[in-house]
């Protein structure tokens, strides 16, 4: 059976692959400095960025195959679940990763802003492909800002990092831009993470045990906006719609669930749905296999 490693800080990771821990809420791991790790397959509440040097990696997202090549970026936020069953055997990494806690950003406009950026409102299994120059950059960023952990001077060093944090998503963005071919625009950028917030916010509030799933009309409102133009914004950005957007954010939580071990009706209860097969039946058309299939290949280590 595959065993799922939690990852609820920065030092959950760092000490499983034998980093030094820089600071509880942000650190820089350099693979090349470490040795043999073994797989893990990780369900995250952390951000993290992870640059390999390795040529080619066939890594596992949810129960999809994640494609990543060298010049490529992997990207992980909170609610994430991936990586390679641990099978017993280890692999020597090289490259950098940079993961950071949520608590980071607080009172930052990055809190704000950051789950409005491309690599985290677009679903896809493919890492975010970037060019050898703006490879170049971001590990000098990860260098950079692993500089200033070692050289730590309190507050005034989480602001640099969260500046650097900044510049590498924009990094990111642009990338992304390229690859979807957008054009940069800020206020889609803020409606995105608006939009996030705005669905995150009616699940904490418990909202779906009184008005269901939620609806694009509900966030349309909640943006003073049409949902037409939500619908417009949402297709601009990301390719897909609005009802898809929302949907692959239910889907998401519906998997984090199930990996803690809540079971298909209990998910579907707790997300809105009024019956357990109304879940199956969405958790199929965004991933393609039913709720009961996702469990059966995360407990069994597959890799389909």
């Amino acid at each position: 059976m595959s065993t799922i490693r939690h990852i609820k800080n920065v030092e959950d990771y760092t000490s499983y692959v034998g980093s030094p821990l820089q600071h509880p809420l942000v650190s820089v791991v350099c693979f090349d400095e470490l040795g043999e790790v073994r797989h893990s397959f990780n369900n995250y509440e952390v951000y993290g960025f992870f640059l390999h040097d390795d040529e080619e990696v066939m890594l596992t997202r949810g129960i999809a195959q994640y494609h990543y090549t060298r010049n490529s970026l992997i990207c992980i936020a909170p609610g994430n679940v991936g990586g390679k069953a641990d099978d017993g055997t280890t692999i020597h990494l090289t490259g950098w990763a940079l993961l950071f806690h949520p608590t980071l950003l607080a009172g930052t406009h990055l809190e704000k802003t950051i789950n409005g950026y491309g690599i985290y409102a677009y679903q896809s299994n493919e890492a975010l492909a970037i060019d050898p120059y703006e490879r170049n950059i971001m590990a000098s960023i990860m260098r950079s800002i692993r500089y200033e952990l070692d050289n730590f001077k309190g507050k005034q060093t989480l602001d640099i990092v969260v500046s650097y944090i900044g510049l590498l998503l924009n990094y990111c963005q642009q990338a992304f831009n390229r690859l979807h071919n957008t054009s940069p625009n800020e206020q889609t950028n803020d409606q995105l993470s608006n939009l996030f917030s705005i669905l995150k916010k009616y699940y904490d509030d418990e909202l779906q045990h009184k008005q269901g799933l939620p609806s694009v009309s509900f966030c349309a409102d909640q943006m003073c906006i049409t949902p037409n133009y939500l619908g417009d914004i949402i297709k601009h950005a990301t390719g897909s719609t609005a009802i898809a957007y929302i949907q692959r954010f239910i889907i998401a939580k519906a998997k984090n669930m199930l990996i803690n071990g809540m079971s298909a009706s209990e998910t579907a209860y707790e997300l809105g749905f009024d019956y357990p097969h109304h879940l199956s039946r969405m958790f199929k058309k965004v991933t393609g296999i039913s709720p009961t299939e996702y469990l059966e290949n995360i407990k069994g280590g597959h890799k389909t």
